[in-house]
């Protein structure tokens, strides 16, 4: 199967993944918030926040590895390698998320308010389970096989669902929220882990032990957990700590995160694609590194067309659906919830270039950019937040996050000779602003939900208008384009199909760095 193939099946798969949990948490954190109020919200997202930051540390070496160099050998065609490196790293994790969770269960223990106990031990334990579950799950995108992670994402997630709604019927209030969390997570391991054993039984046993392997495999963990440490910093909503500490106002913390969860539930199609390329930029670099730039080339390209223009109207948008979905209680949150998307774009772009100097073993580049952008980080947040709470904190994660980004793409471009299409950033730029436009005109003079109706429609509008007359899209678009449509239901794809052919002008495609 084609790389283009491979990674537009992929994308196909992760994308019903994250469609299901995209609307089944939207309905979930919208009841919590509204059951909980933003004073309550703010203190068990505090302690959610601390497991989730272990647990991310957690999952990121160890699984990382597993990722890496099971792509590599499967890439090769060693099977046996591969079943040898995905049960000794099982092992290894499984060691140290119960390090891991005992001691945050004991820091609750010590540390919690008396009536938030229960909840933040759950909470707590549900470290466990995620940490290990993230070995199956890395170990079914080295295969680039993300089909096989989609029963446990729905099973969990839906567990999860009827957990909330449970909570909310019945008024279980915080104990809920924290047992629902446990039991989401332990149902996503228990479900993806016999699937992936079963699987990785069957491959031959036989390997041969490559000379230096191990101290390739333990150099590479290291790398990822000390990147992991500082990107925390960065991509993982550290300015909750600061404003837990440098603003008195505990409802900021609800504000920033109502914020944040919005602006991220964005990233949703980066994520997909970006998660599908990844996969594939592993599994190339064993096969022929040489083409690897061109995926990434060609995945620049499409996150531009699928994310900038997605960002900025949801900016224009964002109070309206602030209102709409949360109620006035989190109309402070107004300011934040429009820097918000346009903050959080960049991080659309982190997938492709972090998998292209992973797989490269260049983590250092990595690691270095992420530790500058951290001081940026901390600096402006501590230094915005005491006056303007909230919003400091999201300007300073956003400016952190630019400057990431930016710098491991500089380095990208320079080391590897990736060519960007920039005539293309450039369009999409500027139609998207023209939408963004057009929705805030609406927003500003309907009611939210009339806001979000006429507001998005006419957005929408205006950019496929301005997509074909600019021509942006191109004739080789539409073959690739083909292999999402097939997927979906026939009138759907036949629909879908037709919208395409109506926007891309005929004529041979331009020489853009797209091959993938």
């Amino acid at each position: 199967m084609s790389n283009s193939k491979t990674i537009a099946k992929n994308t196909g798969w992760y994308g019903l993944e994250s469609a299901i949990n995209f609307v089944v948490t939207l309905f979930t954190s919208i009841a919590i918030a509204r059951t909980l109020g933003p004073t309550k919200m703010g203190y068990i997202i505090y302690v959610a926040w601390i497991a989730s930051i272990v647990s991310s540390l957690g999952g990121m070496g160890i699984p990382a590895t597993t990722r890496k160099y099971m792509a590599e050998f499967l890439g090769r065609g060693d099977r046996g390698t591969a079943r040898y490196i995905y049960f000794r790293t099982l092992l290894l994790q499984m060691g140290l998320a119960t390090v891991a969770t005992g001691g945050i269960v004991f820091w609750v223990l010590r540390d919690a308010r008396a009536h938030y106990v229960v909840a933040s031990v759950l909470i707590a334990l549900s470290i466990w389970p995620s940490m290990v579950n993230f070995i199956s799950a890395q170990a079914n995108v080295a295969a680039e096989n993300l089909s096989a992670n989609l029963p446990a994402s729905i099973i969990s997630i839906l567990a999860f669902f009827i957990a909330i709604a449970a909570t909310v019927v019945f008024k279980w209030g915080i104990v809920g929220v924290g047992a629902s969390m446990f039991l989401m997570r332990a149902v996503d391991f228990l479900v993806r882990l016999f699937p992936a054993m079963k699987r990785i039984l069957a491959w031959e046993t036989t390997h041969v032990h490559p000379v230096g392997l191990g101290n390739r495999m333990m150099s590479f963990a290291w790398q990822s957990v000390t990147s992991m440490i500082v990107a925390l910093i960065v991509w993982d909503r550290s300015e909750f700590f600061l404003l837990k500490h440098l603003c008195s106002d505990i409802r900021q913390i609800a504000f920033y995160s109502v914020a944040f969860s919005m602006a991220e539930r964005l990233l949703i199609s980066a994520s997909v694609f970006g998660s599908a390329a990844s996969a594939t930029i592993f599994a190339q670099y064993g096969r022929d590194k040489s083409r690897v730039p061109d995926i990434v080339a060609s995945t620049f390209r499409y996150l531009v067309l699928t994310s900038v223009p997605l960002h900025a109207i949801s900016a224009a948008l964002a109070v309206p659906a602030l209102l709409l979905l949360y109620g006035s209680r989190y109309k402070g949150a107004a300011m934040v919830v429009t820097l918000a998307p346009l903050l959080c774009l960049p991080k659309a772009f982190l997938r492709p270039v972090e998998s292209l100097l992973q797989s490269a073993e260049r983590q250092g580049y990595i690691i270095a950019a992420t530790v500058f952008a951290g001081i940026v980080d901390i600096g402006v947040a501590w230094y915005l937040i005491p006056a303007h709470g909230a919003v400091g904190a999201c300007i300073g994660s956003g400016v952190a996050q630019t400057f990431a980004i930016g710098t491991m793409w500089a380095v990208g471009i320079h080391l590897y000779k990736v060519k960007l299409p920039w005539l293309h950033v450039a369009k999409v730029a500027f139609i998207s602003v023209l939408a963004a436009l057009t929705a805030h005109c609406f927003a500003v003079r309907f009611s939210p939900l009339w806001a979000i109706l006429w507001g998005g429609s006419a957005s929408m509008v205006v950019l496929f208008g301005l997509l074909y007359l600019m021509r942006v899209l191109e004739p080789k678009d539409h073959a690739r384009f083909s292999i999402f449509t097939r997927m979906l239901p026939k009138p759907i794809a036949a629909s879908v199909d037709s919208v395409l052919s109506l926007m891309i002008h005929p004529g041979p495609a331009r020489a853009t760095p797209t091959s993938v």
